[in-house]
């Protein structure tokens, strides 16, 4: 596996542990912003630049699904990458004072948080020297209002003056399907289940809230994605040299009912040795006493700045 890949990675779940307050980040128990995808995720020199580029977020309350609350986009450039190669620069924050461009501030309901973000001016002009010196990049900070203080995200829109040649422009992934227990499962179709039917294989001991062991059904969740649509692109290796590599997904897993035995997966590379590396299915045990229903997201990611997501449910009977 490429050094960047796996500094990207780890930089990710150190966020990940830095930025709540819970035991197991998949399972949601309050509102959460769990992604921002921008679209498109990488704007490249030497073509006509888009005046904006439409921001979205995945924010999600388990107790009011449909709540309305006050929501603060923000922009900014930051200083050119330091590294040389595609999506090394770090998601921060906004520093406050000049620079930092306030967007819109107003209320929306959690399932329509979105804003097509500007495309600051100097920054049009450079991208259509198609230049290949450093250039500064664009970042895109959500806050949110919530019971425990606002809620801050922040996304990268990647900026390169110039594409080594024959390489295209880095494209939002996509999903072909998700598949519970071996069948499809579409995104407006909630899936039935008896709970806790299952073979005596398929049941696995969880935690309940008094501190005792119950058995549950656990199901298999498979997201399914045509390989040939990973995209190829340069970046340095091991040796420091540039190497031609192909996109890896990573998958992040949520639930705000039940568990997951891992809350992260990845696609599966014959190239990395590590014990990981079982490929993306994830495996969702049900809660330890009955619900009415469970929503389940999945949140993958390309590894250069490219996100997208899928939401799912499962009702009991």
């Amino acid at each position: 596996m490429p050094a960047r890949l796996i500094l990207t990675l780890t930089a990710l779940l150190a966020l990940t542990a830095c930025s709540y307050d819970f035991e197991r980040s998949s399972e949601i128990l309050d509102r959460r912003i769990l992604a921002i995808q921008v679209d498109p995720p990488e704007l490249a020199g030497g073509a006509p630049a888009p005046d904006s580029v439409q921001a979205r977020a995945l924010v999600v309350d388990p107790s009011d699904p449909l709540a309305v609350t006050e929501v603060r986009w923000w922009s900014c450039l930051r200083p050119p990458r330091a590294a040389d190669g595609v999506g090394t620069a770090e998601n921060t924050r906004c520093p406050e004072g000049e620079g930092t461009t306030l967007l819109a501030s107003s209320s929306a309901a959690l399932d329509a948080v979105s804003l097509n973000v500007p495309l600051p001016p100097e920054l049009a002009g450079f991208l259509a020297t198609g230049s290949d010196l450093p250039s500064p990049q664009i970042h895109v900070q959500l806050e949110i209002d919530s019971e425990r203080g606002p809620l801050v995200s922040v996304k990268q829109v990647t900026v390169t003056g110039k594409l080594p040649e024959g390489q295209e422009p880095n494209r939002n992934p996509a999903l072909q399907k998700l598949t519970l227990d071996g069948a499809d499962w579409l995104p407006d179709a909630p899936r039935t289940l008896k709970y806790g039917e299952c073979p005596d294989e398929k049941k696995k001991e969880v935690e309940a809230e008094d501190g005792s062991l119950v058995r549950v059904c656990e199901h298999d969740i498979e997201p399914l994605f045509d390989e040939a649509e990973s995209q190829f692109y340069e970046a340095r290796g091991f040796s420091g040299e540039k190497e031609l590599e192909r996109e890896r997904l990573r998958f992040a897993w949520f639930t705000d009912a039940g568990s997951f035995r891992r809350g992260t997966t990845l696609q599966f590379d014959e190239r990395d040795p590590s014990p990981d590396n079982v490929g993306p299915k994830a495996f969702w045990r049900e809660p330890p006493t009955r619900t009415e229903r469970a929503t389940l997201w999945v949140v993958f990611r390309d590894g250069r700045g490219g996100t997208a997501w899928e939401r799912r449910e499962v009702l009991f009977e």
